[in-house]
């Protein structure tokens, strides 16, 4: 008697764990469902934060005279105007294994969680280009648990909307680089002076070590050597990936890449440029103006 009322009540436990683990599981899918309800659709274009910067030129269309970037400095470039050494480089220390995943990286999750552990602290991510690209392009830095979850939805797809080669564009346009230089294009012409297209495997390597903290690796603080160091990494990495070869990888170890003098704003015929400025502001509004990356080309002859 006493075993069969044991059993009942072990039974009724059981049950009861049962159902409120059914419970929770219901109640998790619910909130999930409303989650996703209210994000955006990465089908949409509209929907991602693409903003470009404005920019006046001379008649030439070669002088940049100014550049209106309320939304930071941004010019959108196509996957096959991007150089191999750019991807490869961004690749190699961001996500090794980012063309076989599928939006996650399940072993590069649970290496940074042990590292985190035992460091006593959040000193290594596990996020994949995808899921970097998802928060840049749609959520907050804030690192909370809906957050997180935010961003594993659109992850998930963003990887079943669109190519792995189309997902590396999208991410090497929106990152951040520092210095106000939203994607690859705008951090070559603010490190380097040229076009993205044009970068060597040095350059490469080096713009692909500052997203990690761009304010922290700058090249115009006191952490250059930090950067240098970095960019050896990144090259490192890409060895070992069998991306580049051996002399390829000491060469440019033993190289410094050379930054242009830093930007700080200067504006090219001041008058002029605020001249077309208000006009354009008149003609197409300030939503056109600091966000949608108009090209504009004036009278002004800059060699005369």
């Amino acid at each position: 008697m006493k075993s069969k009322k044991k059993f009942l009540l072990i039974f009724k436990i059981g049950a009861l764990i049962f159902f409120i683990m059914v419970a929770v599981f219901i109640f998790g899918l619910y909130e999930l469902a409303n989650l996703a309800k209210n994000l955006p659709d990465p089908q949409q274009s509209g929907n991602w934060r693409m903003v470009q910067s404005t920019k006046i030129y001379d008649k030439t269309g070669q002088i940049l005279l100014y550049e209106i970037n309320e939304g930071g400095k941004r010019t959108v470039v196509p996957y096959d105007q991007i150089p191999d050494y750019v991807k490869k480089a961004t690749i190699a220390i961001e996500d090794q294994n980012f063309y076989n995943h599928s939006a996650f990286d399940w072993k590069a999750i649970i290496r940074s969680l042990a590292n985190n552990i035992l460091r006593g602290g959040i000193v290594q991510g596990g996020s994949t280009i995808t899921q970097q690209l998802a928060k840049n392009a749609f959520l907050t830095s804030e690192k909370t648990l809906t957050r997180k979850t935010k961003e594993a939805i659109l992850s998930y797809w963003i990887e079943r909307y669109y190519s792995k080669d189309k997902i590396l564009e999208l991410y090497l346009n929106q990152i951040g680089y520092g210095a106000g230089s939203y994607g690859i294009e705008a951090a070559s012409q603010t490190y380097f002076g040229k076009s993205a297209k044009d970068l060597t495997l040095l350059e490469a390597a080096t713009l692909a070590a500052l997203p990690q903290a761009p304010s922290y690796y700058s090249p115009w603080g006191n952490h250059l050597n930090e950067l240098v160091q970095r960019k050896d990494a990144v090259l490192n990495q890409m060895y070992n990936l069998e991306f580049i070869d051996l002399e390829e990888k000491d060469r440019n170890q033993k190289a410094a890449p050379k930054f242009i003098e830093k930007n700080l704003g200067s504006i090219k015929a001041p008058h002029f440029v605020m001249m077309v400025k208000d006009y354009i502001l008149n003609k197409y509004g300030e939503d056109a103006v600091n966000r949608g990356g108009l090209k504009v080309i004036t009278t002004l002859d800059w060699n005369l």
